[in-house]
């Protein structure tokens, strides 16, 4: 580049001993960077600032290209006007532009630019400069610029995608907001609805969907008062006629203490309307559907209920009947001792009986249901003997087994227990009916083997009865689940695989007193007197 020597050319009387004057350094004390550039676009100038701003020292940046620091600058900035009219006067252009400091670091400046005559002498600027610059670090405006542009956006954004219908309003009344659902709310585009007064596009009605007076409507009253308020379930109707029922929201805009505008939020309630129509028409029809099945099952009920009430009457009625009748023919057949017969049958006609019998306990307690089948009334305890318990069982269960059917093998201690003693009459008479049940005709019909035993355990009496088959009748097993857990106890099986019988184990808690004396008879017999409550099991 061809630098030319304006100090030799324009100062020669300094050169000869005349100092310079303070004000020559001016530029030096300027808080702003400047850079004096001449016709070559050469730095020939930079005060202290613009070193610092640009990173170099000084030195380094005086002498070298305009270029290397703004690297995206215009160059015909440098150029002097051709036209003759523009000879000789300062020219001021304002830019911006990347700088580049030192290390690569580049930030965002703005250049004020001064256009220099380089034949007039200009104190404290070399002779034959032709721009001054001013440089600016701008970055911190543009970050906030850029931040407020993004804010800018990412609120359009909501605005756009928000579900509610926003407006926003001067302090007039006068729109100057929209989001596109207060677009479609309103049923106008948007710039047609910008400067519109909100008021006569909104108008409230009352619950006879009559409009209300301006003066006492809520919304007008809520734009006026100029502070937040929520109005719910208001009924509107659009500048096109539409009805609705909206929650209004309203938020004062303020700046620096006035009310400059609102911002009105309205939430449609439309589609929850039209989901609650739907959820109670949905609920409606299946109710219907309940109703329909539940007279369904109503039917069945009753039809059950008949034909449970005729099974009775047929099992008490005719059933009985003809069993008491065989019964009371096999009996006297098998006692008259006028008609020879041989010892087998004999015997035979008296196990008829005894089935018969048998037979006749068992219609006897489907034709009248047992209490715990039904509406229990609770168990009616008294304190007695638990072996008179068991012993008055083993007699009962001779109703269900016939005579002769069953040996006994019974273990129980002379205890005082406090229970029901006709609830563990039952009991015990039903368990040894079932552990000799059994459907198979192959089988041996007796004598069976049974062994009975009483205990108590940690206050609970435990009362176990064993048998040769599997049992699990519901004539017997349901009747003593039902006194287990009328009494509060529990009732459990034991099967051993492979090998044939069953063991039931009935466990109720029980006040165990202390053993009893040897002349207890009479506690026994009073406690065991039947009381009725059990024909089936009475011998």
């Amino acid at each position: 580049m061809n630098f030319e020597n304006s100090h030799a050319d324009s100062l020669p009387e300094r050169a000869a001993g005349h100092p310079a004057q303070p004000h020559e350094q001016l530029v030096d004390f300027l808080p702003d960077a400047v850079l004096i550039v001449d016709e070559n676009g050469t730095v020939v100038r930079a005060n202290p600032a613009a070193a610092a701003l640009l990173g170099h020292e000084r030195s380094t940046v005086e002498g070298r290209g305009v270029l290397d620091f703004l690297p995206s600058f215009d160059w015909n900035l440098t150029r002097l006007p051709a036209a003759p009219e523009h000879s000789g006067g300062l020219h001021a252009a304002r830019l911006r532009t990347t700088a580049r400091a030192a290390g690569g670091w580049s930030f965002v400046a703005e250049i004020s630019a001064v256009r220099l005559d380089r034949r007039t002498f200009h104190d404290s600027i070399p002779h034959g400069s032709c721009l001054a610059l001013s440089l600016r670090d701008v970055t911190p405006d543009e970050d906030e610029r850029a931040a407020l542009s993004r804010s800018l956006l990412q609120a359009e954004a909501v605005l756009r995608t928000a579900g509610e219908a926003l407006i926003g309003i001067d302090a007039e009344g006068r729109i100057d907001l929209v989001n596109p659902a207060a677009a479609r709310l309103l049923g106008s585009r948007a710039s047609e609805l910008a400067g519109r007064e909100l008021l006569s596009l909104l108008t409230s009605l009352g619950h006879d969907g009559e409009p209300l007076d301006a003066e006492d409507a809520p919304l007008p009253r809520a734009l006026r008062a100029g502070r937040a308020s929520k109005l719910p379930a208001q009924r509107l109707r659009t500048d096109d006629g539409t009805c609705l029922t909206a929650d209004v929201t309203v938020r004062p805009v303020t700046e620096e203490g006035t009310v400059v505008g609102a911002v009105v939020a309205l939430t449609d309630r439309r589609p929850y309307e039209q989901l609650t129509d739907e959820y109670a028409a949905a609920q409606t029809l299946c109710l219907h559907h309940h109703k329909a099945e539940l007279e369904r099952q109503q039917r069945r009920t009753d039809r059950a209920v008949d034909h449970t009430r005729e099974l009775t009457d047929f099992l008490s009625g005719p059933l009985m009947g003809a069993l008491r009748h065989l019964h009371a023919g096999t009996s006297r057949l098998a006692g008259d001792h006028s008609r020879p017969l041989w010892p087998e049958a004999t015997v035979s006609l008296e196990a008829l009986a005894a089935d018969i019998r048998m037979t006749m306990a068992l219609v006897d307690t489907r034709s009248q249901p047992y209490r715990h089948d039904s509406t229990p009334v609770g168990p009616q305890r008294r304190t007695v003997l638990i072996n008179d318990v068991v012993q008055a069982g083993v007699r009962a269960s001779t109703a269900f087994t016939g005579p002769d059917r069953v040996q006994f093998s019974v273990h129980a201690p002379r205890l005082l227990v406090h229970v029901d003693p006709d609830d563990m009459t039952t009991a015990v008479g039903r368990l040894i009916a079932d552990v000799i049940h059994t459907d198979d005709a192959s089988v041996d019909l007796g004598p069976h083997h049974v062994f009975v035993a009483a205990l108590h355990q940690r206050s609970l009496l435990r009362i176990e009865v064993r048998g040769p088959c599997d049992g699990g009748v519901r004539e017997h097993f349901d009747i003593v689940q039902g006194i287990a857990t009328a009494h509060g106890g529990t009732l459990r099986t034991h099967r051993a695989p492979g090998v044939s019988g069953s063991t039931y184990v009935l466990e109720l808690p029980s006040a165990v007193q202390e053993e009893a004396v040897p002349g207890g008879d009479e506690t026994s017999g009073t406690a065991l007197r039947p009381t009725g409550r059990h024909r089936s099991l009475t011998a």
